[in-house]
């Protein structure tokens, strides 16, 4: 028996033929995904009488409610299987562009780390709400490419800069850029990040590698996400932690 979460639209009125289609196509392709160990599992999905998409519980809350409390090796495995997710869901030509804390969910686990799970891949656009957000963004967490088109296309490579945002929050307890979106826009495309060993107790080998996913131009960024998480298991290994669950 598995407990189900059931999203619906939180929107007035009639939605129109194409998103409805668009949500059910999105929805497939997350289903298409979702067997990875750390990708939430859609278990069905429809369109009456509105879109809706039943997928697992996830009973550990977000990854926003966790930033800066997890011990650091719990912290860095949990980027790393996060880096994972993202990088089987690229294998499978999918990019998510709406990273954030609130979509990294975690399921409990009695005898080891709680397991976390990427969730609406393609569908939050349209399932969330969208208070705080420009057209549809969460500005602390978008990459400048996602405001400006000078910065090139969205690709695989926004999401890089997103985990990058998403993962400097949970080592840091913030994300790199705070304050009104539109003030965080300009910061997003005008100004760096402070290390975050300058606001945390985090190996300076943090700073580069969170910093090089967080460059402004994608060409500086890693150019593939293997090589974040490749980089990502490199400091996990030199930390010397034996508490790995796997």
């Amino acid at each position: 028996q598995m407990d189900l979460a059931v999203k619906e639209p939180r929107t007035k009125g009639t939605l129109h033929t194409d998103i409805v289609e668009r949500l059910l196509n999105e929805a497939g392709k997350w289903q298409n995904i979702d067997s990875h160990e750390h990708i939430v599992n859609v278990v069905d999905f429809g369109n009456k009488p509105l879109p809706w998409i039943a997928m697992e519980c996830m009973d550990g809350g977000d990854l926003g409610d966790r930033a800066e409390t997890m011990e650091f090796d719990q912290a860095l495995w949990t980027a790393i299987a996060t880096t994972k997710a993202v990088r089987h869901a690229h294998r499978h030509g999918i990019a998510h562009l709406d990273l954030k804390p609130e979509n990294i969910l975690f399921r409990s686990v009695e005898d080891g780390w709680d397991v976390p799970k990427v969730a609406d891949w393609g569908l939050s656009k349209y399932l969330l709400d969208h208070s705080n957000t420009v057209e549809g963004l969460s500005p602390q967490y978008a990459a400048p490419e996602q405001f400006d088109e000078e910065y090139g296309s969205t690709d695989d490579i926004t999401d890089i800069y997103q985990l990058g945002a998403v993962f400097y929050e949970l080592f840091t307890g913030d994300p790199p850029f705070n304050g009104k979106p539109f003030k965080i826009i300009g910061k997003v495309k005008d100004e760096s990040p402070t290390q975050p060993s300058d606001i945390a107790d985090v190996p300076n080998e943090l700073d580069d590698i969170l910093l090089t996913a967080l460059a402004k131009q994608k060409d500086d960024r890693y150019e593939d996400i293997l090589y974040f998480r490749d980089d990502l298991e490199d400091l996990f290994d030199s930390v010397n932690t034996s508490n790995d669950p796997y």
